[in-house]
């Protein structure tokens, strides 16, 4: 068993790009993987410039990796006055749901989708709550958000990782195998899961075959 580190933003449009990838890394019999949030956007009000480079990107990013921005995102960013993006309060959903139910990546997967597909608004805890109903029924409000989780903490921790590993953007996967770091350049396989599957697979082997030589 090999372990994944994944440095994420629920708010980061190249990690929505990447979710068919993180899938692949979730559902690896060989692979443990570990979500490190990053804490991109603290609680922050989208301007217009704002907006029309996410629009920028987002059309990039589409391009890229297959994954859709859907009309109802984008007539937010066309006609709402203020958007909010809160990396802090989803990631601490997200932490709270892998915590208690393992179910992190599901709940990563489902904040992106309403966030950059069903156009809701995810700043909002109750909108947050809804989302991990549909994964976890008893799941509510209060037990989402209660004192279990420090998402500061966990956001400084991850920092500090970033630092050490010089990890400089959202998504960053580094394998960790018997004490060794190396870094998964994952781009050239946006929107070809299986050729990253089986890009895995050789990384993983190799690994293995450079401890038994060892």
């Amino acid at each position: 068993m090999v372990k994944v580190h994944y440095f994420y933003d629920p708010m980061c449009g190249w990690c929505y790009g990447a979710t068919p990838l993180v899938e692949v890394l979730a559902t690896h019999p060989d692979i443990e993987l570990t979500m490190h949030a990053g804490g991109m956007i603290e609680r922050r009000a989208m301007s217009e410039s704002f907006k029309a480079m996410a629009q920028e990107h987002d059309a990039k990013i589409a391009a890229m990796t297959g994954q859709v921005f859907s009309e109802a995102y984008n007539a937010r960013l066309r006609n709402e006055s203020e958007i909010t993006l809160d990396s802090y309060v989803t990631a601490h959903a997200i932490t709270n749901m892998q915590q208690r139910y393992g179910q992190g990546i599901a709940m990563l997967k489902a904040v992106q989708q309403a966030h950059f597909y069903l156009g809701l608004d995810v700043s909002q805890p109750q909108v947050l709550a809804q989302v991990a109903q549909q994964l976890v029924q008893e799941s509510d409000e209060s037990s989402l958000f209660d004192a279990s989780v420090d998402i500061k903490q966990h956001i400084a921790q991850s920092h500090g990782l970033m630092n050490q590993w010089q990890v400089q953007g959202f998504p960053t996967f580094i394998i960790e195998y018997r004490g060794k770091l190396q870094r998964l350049a994952h781009t050239r396989y946006y929107n070809n899961a299986s050729a990253w599957q089986a890009h895995l697979d050789q990384v993983i082997n190799q690994l293995k075959e450079q401890a038994i030589d060892a």
